[in-house]
């Protein structure tokens, strides 16, 4: 399903934002609930609206920017949530504006049930977040907007992404027992993904830039933790890099016309459930770090 962004400007400048700076120059009406509804209706009747995941089967993902910056914020996940009743959506949020107990629960009112709120966690501590997120503060308030949120009796499913760079792939142990502390007792997903050459991501390449083989040993140091999670996801790993039990954690997490399968890649038993390599890395890096999988151990 696609990707459909409820506002342009965000309070973060993280440093991989797959967004390019032109995006957050785009005219701010242009995202209003008027225009949101006209492109949705749209859409639902066959045509062409939206320009990224629109053939992809899913969940409908609604992104930024900085969604919760939407003056119409509230007014739109009620008109989402009210026409696609019954179908899952996921909201992509830096979560810095459930640190207000209001708005928090206002949402959490509208964001019934198929709905999921992915927030990201950049590290284990105000630091390594802030440093990435390029804001002072930003991890104190992600945090008191999630905890907000989990004081509520009808809160949405969190769903706790570690995006993996340069600048914390290093980091990733810690940062998981620090999601287990936060979130001890709750029901939650953890997703750990390798970042994506696109947009500011792209930009900032001299800083993040590292190969998936690198964070994939990182992956793989964490298995233990990962295992004990209730539901933990990898996304943008092809499986030839990961250890044999966490290969079933791996999902095919990029829609058809991001992803490239090389000629090595013809003969792995994995093909048809594995992500491949997303297509910007092929071009930076090459298939080399591949190892298909053989059709017979």
């Amino acid at each position: 399903m696609p990707d459909i962004p409820l506002w342009n400007k965000c309070n973060n400048k993280c440093l991989m934002c797959a967004n390019t700076a032109g995006f957050s120059r785009n005219a701010s009406g242009d995202y209003g609930l008027l225009k949101q509804a006209y492109r949705l209706e749209k859409y639902l009747c066959g045509a062409g609206a939206y320009r990224k995941n629109s053939r992809t089967a899913g969940a409908w993902n609604l992104t930024g920017g900085e969604p919760t910056l939407n003056p119409d914020f509230i007014k739109a996940i009620n008109y989402f949530r009210r026409r696609l009743e019954g179908e899952e959506l996921t909201l992509l949020s830096n979560g810095r504006r459930f640190s207000d107990p209001a708005f928090a629960a206002a949402f959490a009112e509208a964001a019934r049930p198929p709905f999921i709120l992915a927030v990201s966690i950049h590290g284990p501590a105000a630091a390594a977040h802030d440093g990435v997120a390029g804001a002072k503060g930003a991890f104190k308030e992600t945090l008191l907007g999630i905890r907000n949120l989990l004081a509520l009796p009808a809160a949405p499913f969190l769903e706790l992404r570690v995006i993996l760079h340069r600048l914390n792939y290093r980091r990733l142990a810690p940062t998981l027992s620090f999601i287990k502390r936060l979130m001890k007792g709750r029901r939650y997903r953890v997703v750990v993904m390798h970042y994506e050459i696109e947009g500011s991501g792209a930009g900032n390449g001299k800083k993040l830039e590292v190969s998936l083989s690198a964070t994939a040993r990182q992956v793989d140091a964490c298995a233990r933790s990962l295992a004990g999670f209730g539901e933990a996801r990898l996304y943008h790993f092809p499986r030839c890099l990961l250890k044999p039990g966490l290969r079933r954690l791996a999902m095919v997490s990029l829609p058809p016309e991001d992803r490239a399968y090389p000629p090595a890649c013809a003969g792995c038993r994995d093909r048809e459930v594995c992500v491949g390599l997303m297509k910007p890395y092929l071009l930076r890096y090459g298939a080399g770090e591949l190892r298909p999988l053989p059709l017979k151990d």
